[in-house]
């Protein structure tokens, strides 16, 4: 995939971008064309951003949240067991070092520090498919999820302040991530324990009712058949906060089930 320079892409269009929450399910995403057309339609529908600032599920880390490299950087295959063509593919997106100095700047000192990491397959898997040129400068912040649901939902707002200035907000994860099911084999249909929580979930946001979406571990049917860890719904709690700020309206991109098991529902807040 080809690369233009940074400057090129920090010449796009101005105004206030959507912040969306993709689910990016199982890493072949990034080799399957037919799971991966609705996020190219999706990236021809939205404004170019000059930047695009990710959330992964894969990356975790408590204060100082941490930033990925600013220079070109190779990817992180961070699984195993899958065909080789996924383990080659690229994504040569320009570093976001403006952005980066720009996010220093509005999060508390001494509260994000910067690494050497490349993007991890929860940012780069739904980018080749929605911005398939790599041609917007992209950068990854490090989840604090250790500060709980309202922490990360005060973290997506301090970071809102990104979407007047052109920068594209993902957060990437999944609404039900029901590993443990998946080991016991594929369902013929999609259970009654994932439907359900797909679909409260679907209503919290809705209703922009962000109180009981953070307190998805007491009030989401069967949270912990849908989410043995808490991993992969934390994103949108980061995204909800971001959205929570200009109380920006969603938007249900997707909806549907990969394996019977993985809501695939992404939601864009604009």
């Amino acid at each position: 995939m080809s690369s233009q320079s940074a400057v090129q892409a920090d010449d796009a269009s101005g105004g206030r971008m959507p912040v969306i929450f993709i689910a990016h399910g199982s890493p072949e995403l990034a080799v399957d064309p037919v799971r991966g057309a609705p996020f190219t339609r999706w990236g021809q529908e939205l404004a170019r951003p000059k930047a695009i600032l990710v959330v992964s599920a894969h990356w975790e880390k408590t204060r100082p949240v941490m930033l990925s490299s600013t220079d070109p950087s190779g990817l992180v295959y961070d699984f195993s067991g899958f065909p080789r063509p996924l383990y080659e593919v690229r994504y040569d997106a320009p570093g976001a070092k403006q952005l980066a100095t720009r996010v220093e700047s509005i999060l508390p000192k001494s509260s994000v520090a910067r690494s050497d990491r490349g993007l991890d397959h929860g940012a780069w898997t739904p980018l080749v498919h929605l911005y398939p040129q790599a041609d917007v400068p992209v950068l990854q912040i490090s989840m604090p999820s250790r500060e709980g649901p309202q922490g990360l939902f005060d973290f997506g707002r301090a970071l809102a302040p990104l979407r007047d200035e052109g920068v594209l907000i993902v957060g990437s994860g999944n609404i039900t991530h029901p590993m443990l099911e998946l080991r016991r084999g594929l369902p013929g249909q999609t259970p009654t324990f994932a439907k359900d929580f797909d679909d409260w979930t679907k209503a919290a946001i809705e209703g922009r009712d962000y109180d009981t979406l953070m307190d998805y571990a007491a009030k989401g049917p069967e949270v912990r058949r849908n989410h043995p860890t808490p991993d992969h719904f934390l994103p949108l709690l980061v995204t909800a906060g971001v959205a929570s700020v200009a109380n920006a309206k969603p938007k249900f991109v997707l909806e549907e089930f990969e394996y019977n098991l993985f809501s695939r529902r992404s939601v864009e807040f604009s």
